[in-house]
């Protein structure tokens, strides 16, 4: 119950804190500075090897509930790890903040140093790559840069509310390679990721619903059986 309600004054803080037409409905303060850096905790990390590890990159000052992002990553990652033993998440290390271009350049790095580390250290491990708004556009620019030897290791692509879906053709597009193994999660109405304008659609990510269609897409990909890959927009 406390995480739900936590999650939930989360969420209403950030929607009043980023839009505020009156056509929006009222949400209560929780204090959330929205645009304020997200502490980077090294001691996250988790050391050694697994068989599954899923990177997280979180949205905008989207604080941890414990370690990934109370919206999206403690929820999927929490719920993997109990789908199918041997999954683990990585929380990048990055500040999740307005800085957008330093920070997004720092959790770049990270994903791309991570990816490689790992596979160098635990040849077998193999992984998913989940991204939250901002974290969804730090995924495409990291994509950019992780070596094509390294794609088959890379089981599924899970995004929640990516800017580059709402931009559409213009938007920037995951490698060929990782497309056909692309999830995206839009809420209708998410003006982030559709046509929307009320912020509160944009954390729709946190209900059951979601978490459960990006988990199972995960869980299959993990063990072999992929689920087709979709970029609609609302649940299918």
């Amino acid at each position: 119950m406390a995480r739900i309600l936590l999650s939930i004054l989360f969420a209403a803080s950030w929607a009043s804190c980023t839009f505020a037409q009156s056509d929006c409905p009222p949400l209560p303060e929780t204090g959330v500075q929205i645009g304020e850096p997200v502490p980077i905790v090294p001691g996250d990390i988790p050391a050694g090897c697994s068989a599954f590890e899923i990177l997280v990159a979180r949205g905008t000052s989207e604080p941890s509930f414990p370690k990934f992002g109370v919206i999206v990553g403690d929820p999927v990652v929490g719920n993997a790890s109990v789908a199918l033993a041997g999954v683990r998440g990585y929380p990048v290390q990055y500040p999740a903040s307005s800085a957008i271009i330093t920070g997004g350049r720092q959790g770049i790095a990270d994903i791309v140093n991570r990816l490689n580390a790992q596979s160098r250290t635990c040849p077998n491990q193999t992984f998913a790559l989940v991204g939250y708004s901002q974290g969804a556009s730090i995924m495409h620019k990291a994509a950019e840069k992780i070596p094509t030897a390294l794609y088959p290791k890379i089981k599924s692509v899970v995004m929640f509310g990516d800017p580059n879906l709402r931009l559409g053709r213009l938007g920037e597009q995951f490698p060929t390679a990782l497309r056909a193994k692309l999830l995206q999660n839009c809420a209708i109405d998410d003006p982030v990721c559709d046509k929307g304008t009320c912020q509160i659609h944009h954390l729709e990510y946190i209900r059951p619903e979601w978490t459960n269609r990006a988990v199972n897409f995960i869980v299959k990909a993990f063990q072999g059986t992929p689920l087709p890959p979709s970029e609609t927009v609302g649940l299918e």
